[in-house]
This record gives structure tokens, sequence and C-alpha cells, in this order.
């Protein structure tokens, strides 16, 4: 129920006010006099006012991964972006075991993981990941541990499979599917400029090898002798800066070990760079 205040006036009924009005101004005119026969005509003009809504899709904080694939059989990893998660691992052996993509196909990417499998549950158990796997290849098996090992948190893999005290997986297991020379960044398709760090590892002879930028005519930029941790059968790491003009649009990183016998690139790998 609404109370009225007592601060509201009465409204005073208007209708006898105004015939009452009426009634005096028509005692004032003669009987000769008509009033108007044309009507007061009133134009109404009615406005239309559409109102539009604009849904807002809210952002969703997404985590990089990497996810590596093969190269000629050797694992080379790519970039992913998966939703923010705590379970970011698991998100990444997702993204391993969805395949490559039709872009990483056309750079030559393939996988040895079966089309049909999938991740099971990953528990880190101290800094060893214990994963529920199907039965896999071994080259299988090192996309999974370079994919997984990627994480600071963890050291090795174990799987579901393993009995007793089997040693966890590490990437030296798997030294026989690792390109000579792994280009860990930039990674493919990656927007770059200068300067840029070219970082990974290598187990090449002495433990140098060459890298250079090509632009899309296939001409070199720039190129540079590297030097790893180490070398000649022991995996080594390396990190350098190539600088370039800022007018220079690199399409290229490649990476080789020149042949010492007549200086012919060996263990090449290519990277295609800016889209």
């Amino acid at each position: 129920m609404v109370r009225k205040s007592s601060s509201m006036r009465r409204l005073v009924p208007l209708v006898p006010l105004v015939l009452f009005a009426a009634l005096v101004a028509g005692c004032g005119k003669s009987s000769s006099q008509k009033a108007s026969s044309t009507p007061a005509t009133t134009s109404t003009a009615a406005t239309t006012t559409t109102t539009t809504t604009t849904a807002t899709t809210p952002t969703v904080p997404t985590t990089f991964v990497r996810v590596y694939f093969l190269r000629d059989g050797k694992v080379g990893p790519v970039g992913r972006e998966v939703p923010q998660t705590r379970a970011v691992a698991f998100a990444a052996l997702e993204e391993l075991f969805s395949g490559p993509s039709a872009t990483d196909r056309a750079d030559g990417l393939t996988t040895a993981l079966p089309a049909t499998a999938s991740p099971g549950a990953i528990t880190l158990v101290g800094h060893v990941a214990v994963v529920d796997l199907p039965q896999l290849s071994h080259a299988a098996l090192g996309q999974i541990v370079y994919t997984l090992t990627q994480f600071p948190s963890v050291t090795g893999v174990r799987t579901s499979r393993s009995l007793g005290d089997t040693a966890p997986l590490t990437r030296a297991d798997f030294e026989d599917v690792t390109p000579a020379i792994l280009v860990e960044s930039p990674l493919p398709h990656e927007t770059v400029a200068s300067p840029l760090r070219v970082r990974g590892t290598a187990n090449t002879f002495e433990a140098t090898f060459d890298v250079r930028l090509l632009d899309a005519a296939g001409k070199t930029l720039v190129q540079k002798v590297v030097t790893a941790t180490s070398g000649s059968g022991t995996r080594g790491t390396y990190e350098t800066t190539l600088t370039f003009s800022d007018a220079l649009i690199p399409r290229w990183l490649e990476v080789f070990e020149p042949s010492a016998e007549n200086g012919r690139p060996l263990h090449m790998v290519r990277i295609p760079l800016n889209g």
C-alpha cells in the first residue's frame, strides 16, 4: 500500500471550472456571432529510436606452450596457445595428441602418435611426471618427453606401464630422435625483429655450427658461427643474437653444420619466420 504524504495537495477537479468559463464567455457574445467552423489541425511526428546492443565476449586468458612434432624424423617444437590452467602440462599434451595443423604439415612436420590415441591423467611425483599412456613407439615417447620437460617442474617422465624402480625417461634417452641442432627459439612462423635471440641445443663436431637469416628471395641477410657448450658426441646448449636492419624482413632461419670436406651444409634445419 502506498501512503499519501501529508504534504501532497488535493487535486481540484478541472472539468466544472472549464465548463464554467465557457459559459461565462458565451454570455458575452451577441446572437449574430458564430464560432469559427475551421478546426485547428495538430500535426504529430512519430520518432522511432533504435537501440543496438553489442554483446561483449570476455577475453579468456591463455598460456603459451611448446608442442614437439617430428621434422624428418627428429623432434621440432611449434607454439600453441592454450586456455590458462593449473594443469598446463596436460593441456600441452592434449595439443600434442591433437596432431600437426595444416600449416605444420605444410612445413613438413609429422607425428608418431596414433590418430586414435589420447593422453591419460598426469601425476607429478617429485619432479617426475607419471602419465597414463597407451603402448607407443620410441619416437612418440620422445615427443611426449620433450613436450613435458619444457616445464621447469618436470625433469623426467614415467608411464603407468613402468615397472618397479625403472628410471624416468629424459631428453637424453632420445638423442637418436633429436636433431644435431635443435632450435627452441624462434618458433615456426614467429614474428621476429632485430635483435633476434636464437637458442637451443646442439651436438655437432667441435660444438660449432652456422646460423643465418634469409629473406623471401633466399638472400642471406646475416650469418654467424655459433659455439655450443659442448659437442662431438655430447649435447650442449647455445644462445646467440642476430642483428639486422629494421628495413629487412627475415623469411627463414637456417642452422647447419658446414662439412669439413667441402663446406656443404649438414644437418640443415629451416624455420619459417614472420607469418
